[in-house]
């Protein structure tokens, strides 16, 4: 199996700019100058697209720790022709439809939202399930109106984000390895499915939402002459079930981010009893959120079980507590004239995050105020990739690692 003679593949990259112009105006926003530059070609480097599905994918509201979140490096790496542009090997044209629609799935979310990275800085991001999870019990949503179901036209976008500016943006996710038609109403489903929340009022909209977004990829196949395409456009909500109460302060509605992204990293690395602590997912959403001495002491006693049983390890100029793992690939693998047999997982969480929560002041009500250091940490996630290994790194918070190795360490 080869990868030629770099692990950077591209995509064409179509933003459709009046859908911002013909919503209502209620739920309009401007065109994001950051879209702007978008058209166009955009380099995918592989190991990042893997890592970042890999994290997106892990579930929040059930605890998921360790390298297993790292599984799409196994399933994916092998699956990528040996082509400038980002295309599947041919064979994967006679793959059985489920596993296309689940390849589909997951490469709809890692291409998409590479690209949706790189233009607005995320300064966290999950799913949208466990964002309504902790919105409902933080008392953030009308009292008369349910959760929406998890699947149909109404479920919740699959993504709620923090871009630069502190707004949420509410992501739908397509993917298709078939026509421009399938993949054109994949998205129209999406805007519908992303209905599922809107704000009381015009103000309300502007102050807390940023975008409202559909993101799609039609992937091809190796055989094929067209490129892979990312399309991103912007629908308007309406008939929404879940609707955010009056005067929601925007430092409450980013909380549930900010809350379950440091939760993710907490289970990843190992820490699972934190986890749910700190995200109280183990807390069904009707129940109100704890708050004050109840939730910081929760917290504090959870890590105090969990940190025994961690391993502690110093990378990327960091010191980590988390779990590390080399695998062997699938295959050998050939990149330029180096062949790859294994690779090296790692994921971890920070040891000044663990510090924070364990010697926190006061109580308060929001995660911002009570760990200030790590929510302030998470607005600088930065990546480093090479031609054989990749992370993503919110120094202090989380890591998230792969490198390729031509032999076992």
């Amino acid at each position: 199996m080869t990868l030629g003679s770099n692990i950077i593949r591209t995509v064409e990259v179509e933003v459709e700019r009046d859908s911002w112009r013909v919503q209502p105006a209620d739920f309009r926003h401007p065109f994001p100058p950051q879209l702007r530059r978008l058209p166009g070609s955009f380099n995918i480097h592989l190991l990042t697209m893997l890592l970042r599905i890999g994290e997106l994918t892990t579930p929040i509201l059930n605890v998921q720790s360790g390298v297993a979140r790292l599984w799409p490096l196994l399933r994916y790496l092998h699956a990528v022709a040996d082509t400038p542009g980002f295309r599947l090997v041919k064979e994967w044209k006679d793959v059985d439809a489920h596993q296309k629609g689940v390849a589909s799935d997951d490469l709809g979310v890692g291409l998409g939202m590479e690209v949706l990275y790189e233009a607005f800085g995320y300064t966290g991001c999950v799913d949208g399930r466990a964002f309504l999870h902790r919105a409902a019990q933080l008392g953030l949503l009308a009292a008369d109106n349910k959760a929406p179901p998890k699947v149909g036209s109404m479920k919740m976008a699959d993504y709620a984000a923090i871009d630069a500016a502190g707004k949420v943006h509410l992501v739908e996710c397509k993917g298709t390895q078939d026509s421009a038609y399938s993949l054109h109403k994949a998205m129209s489903e999406g805007q519908e499915q992303k209905r599922s929340v809107v704000c009381s009022s015009r103000g309300a909209e502007k102050r807390l939402i940023g975008q409202r977004l559909v993101v799609g990829a039609q992937i091809r196949l190796q055989n094929t002459r067209s490129d892979t395409r990312v399309i991103i456009t912007d629908p308007a909500p309406e008939n929404a079930p879940a609707v955010v109460e009056h005067r929601v302060a925007s430092a409450a509605f980013v909380e549930p981010v900010f809350r379950m992204e440091v939760a993710r990293a907490l289970g990843a690395a190992g820490a699972v009893r934190t986890s749910a602590a700190l995200g109280q997912t183990d807390r069904p959403a009707t129940s109100p959120s704890l708050e004050g001495s109840s939730q910081r002491d929760r917290i504090q006693t959870a890590l105090r079980s969990d940190e025994p049983e961690l391993e502690t390890f110093q990378a990327f100029g960091g010191v980590w507590i988390g779990e590390r793992a080399l695998v062997p690939l699938f295959a050998p693998l050939l990149i330029a004239d180096k062949v790859y047999r294994y690779a090296r997982l790692t994921t971890g969480a920070g040891k000044e995050l663990l510090a924070e929560l364990r010697e926190s002041g006061p109580p308060t009500r929001l995660f911002q105020e009570q760990y200030p250091d790590a929510a302030g940490r998470l607005q600088n996630e930065r990546v480093v990739s090479g031609e054989d290994n990749a992370a993503i790194v919110r120094d202090g918070v989380s890591i998230s690692a792969i490198e390729l190795l031509e032999r076992r360490l």
